[in-house]
């Protein structure tokens, strides 16, 4: 298997599809668990950028519900992420901490386009504010490092 944040891996994803801008969440509960949803959404991917999106990813990796790669995602933990979307209701307190994380992201939220990677993202970030305690930076930076809408310059410090 070919490491996430490699040459070879975005050799790979960076000619991949399946992860589309159009892409809605319910069609992905169709989808096997174990397809992935590879590439960029929007624009083309860029090596530097998405290196380093992999090596920022890499700190969270005690955490099954964070991926790995943000452009190889499998379609069983979007689907997870999707449940937790609606399953987690914040406090108006959490509710905060989430609209403070997202001002704070280059997209001004969990994708640039309101699809799959929103919501998915949004539950993912539902999960850590209400599950884990996390904060407005450090969700801010870890949605930051998820980015799958590709270009250069993701704004990982």
């Amino acid at each position: 298997m070919t490491p996430a944040g490699s040459s070879a891996k975005f050799a790979y994803l960076s000619h991949q599809h399946s992860n589309r801008c159009g892409l809605q969440a319910a069609e992905i509960r169709a989808h096997p668990d174990q397809q992935r949803l590879q590439g960029s959404c929007c624009s083309a991917m860029d090596e530097r950028s998405y290196q380093a999106q992999v090596a920022a990813l890499r700190r969270y990796r005690a955490i099954p519900e964070i991926p790995t790669d943000p452009y190889d995602v499998p379609a069983g933990l979007v689907k997870k992420l999707l449940h937790d979307r609606a399953a987690i209701t914040l406090s108006p307190r959490q509710a905060t901490t989430y609209r403070q994380a997202m001002q704070r992201t280059p997209e001004q939220g969990p994708c640039c386009c309101h699809r799959w990677r929103w919501d998915a993202f949004e539950g993912l970030s539902k999960f850590l504010i209400a599950r884990k305690g996390w904060s407005a930076t450090e969700l801010a930076r870890l949605i930051t490092a998820l980015d799958g809408c590709g270009g250069p310059d993701t704004g990982i410090a």
